[in-house]
């Protein structure tokens, strides 16, 4: 979709009556390839288009889409948006943001890697991946079934424009690996897995490599129990810890602001986190997962702390919450960007001696977080640690606590650096969970 048709789009809903006017159009392609126990499961392609028409009448506001992008097709479009815009009642929050908010400043953000790779080479790699599963396992004495080695490669293009003069564009390219295994001993079966994503494919970890971290995690698990319940300190690998901080930004977001559904609703500018943490927004990290120039409202991203050195400095407002807050956007319509820890790390060696005896969680099952109150609770496995040293695998346990008191009883933050997603972080060290087992 070029910027030609944006604006004639643009022209077409004013000419009709609407007083503000928003066009998206997104476009992506992908490829998925899935072996299983070392034979081709499935490929995939995919190729998808679509245009969003937000059409204003006043502060009536009506959304309407088209996955098929022709004259017709948009025109249809148009004409519903406009309707439902027509039989909307006005909202004082809703409407374009202020001119002098939106982005001038378009960095290039080294997002998009284009790749010449194929179905067929991805299907190389998948079966390289399964390779380095089995072969693993086998220098250990077992056999090993590889559930699914996956590599996935995506490319995206989008366009944002509206009524006030606006237009911006991003694209990006993103591929990812998995590997899943299952292995069995005395008749009880463990399955476990490990996987990488980056934004170009060039970068992705050896398969064999991947397949071997998978098998190794995989047999870590054989064996495992359950322990008694208690209260001790637990350890949160990165993959756990980056959920800790998910349930922190949904909380001050926007919408769960103005709906009253988060826990952190009255703590902005208050301590929630120990002094030495802080938490940084850079939506211009290069290549990022997350980098943006501007955010779904057109408004310019900015690098900021979250978390000052323990103190929530700011919210994730979209010109809408903002709105309904009686606050400005901080250009997060969409959600938060780049997220990244600032403070004094440890080696996970360093961690658990320092948690001496306790839980080392590196899997969590079912949804058990209250956003109102805050209350956690979920299911949890990994290890069981005495004096600093793993003792054995456990699973079948649920940790309990509340997500203000585990914030503040953060104890201590690992070198571990997980980077395949927005939020990069490594482990977390917390004093102390109820854990029930047996």
């Amino acid at each position: 979709m070029s910027q030609t048709l944006a604006e004639q789009i643009l022209d077409q809903l004013k000419q009709q009556g609407a007083t503000a006017a928003e066009v998206v159009y997104s476009e992506g392609a992908g490829v998925s390839v899935s072996c299983r126990n070392g034979e081709v499961d499935t490929i995939e392609n995919n190729h998808d288009k679509s245009v969003v028409v937000t059409a204003y009448k006043y502060q009536a506001k009506g959304s309407a889409s088209t996955a098929v992008v022709d004259a017709d097709s948009i025109a249809l479009t148009i004409e519903k948006a406009l309707a439902i815009a027509s039989l909307t009642e006005a909202d004082p929050a809703a409407g374009l943001a202020d001119a002098e908010l939106f982005c001038r400043d378009f960095k290039d953000l080294q997002t998009n890697h284009p790749t010449t790779l194929a179905a067929d080479d991805l299907v190389g790699m998948a079966l390289e991946a399964n390779q380095g599963a089995v072969d693993h396992a086998r220098q250990a004495g077992i056999e090993i079934s590889v559930d699914e080695a996956n590599l996935q490669l995506g490319s995206g293009h989008s366009l944002y424009a509206n009524s006030a003069g606006f237009m911006g564009e991003k694209s990006g390219t993103n591929a990812s690996a998995s590997v899943v295994a299952i292995a069995a001993q005395d008749g009880v079966m463990e399955r476990e897995y490990w996987w990488d994503a980056v934004r170009d494919a060039q970068q992705l970890m050896p398969m064999s490599q991947l397949g071997e971290v998978a098998a190794e995690r995989t047999l870590s698990r054989l064996g495992s129990r359950k322990v008694k319940s208690t209260k001790a300190p637990v350890l949160f690998d990165p993959s756990c810890a980056k959920s800790l901080l998910g349930h922190a930004l949904s909380a001050i977001s926007g919408s769960a602001l103005y709906q009253e559904a988060s826990f952190l609703k009255d703590d902005l500018h208050q301590a929630v986190f120990p002094e030495w943490f802080s938490l940084y927004e850079d939506p211009f990290l290069p290549a990022g997962f997350a980098s943006r120039n501007f955010d779904s409202n057109g408004v310019q991203t900015q690098q900021r702390h979250l978390i000052d050195s323990g103190v929530l400095a700011g919210f994730l407002l979209s010109v809408y919450s903002a709105r309904r807050l009686g606050l400005q956007t901080t250009g997060n319509a969409g959600g938060a960007h780049n997220l990244q820890i600032e403070a004094p790390t440890a080696t996970p060696e360093q961690l658990l001696k320092q948690m001496d005896t306790g839980l080392w969680v590196t899997s969590l099952m079912g949804q058990g977080v209250n956003a109102v109150t805050g209350d956690y609770s979920r299911g949890a496995a990994g290890f069981w640690v005495e004096r600093g040293t793993v003792q054995y695998p456990v699973s079948e346990l649920t940790i309990a606590a509340n997500l203000k008191d585990m914030y503040r009883q953060l104890l201590a933050v690992g070198d571990d650096v997980d980077r395949r997603s927005k939020i990069q972080t490594g482990s977390w060290l917390l004093e102390e969970m109820t854990i029930a087992g047996d």
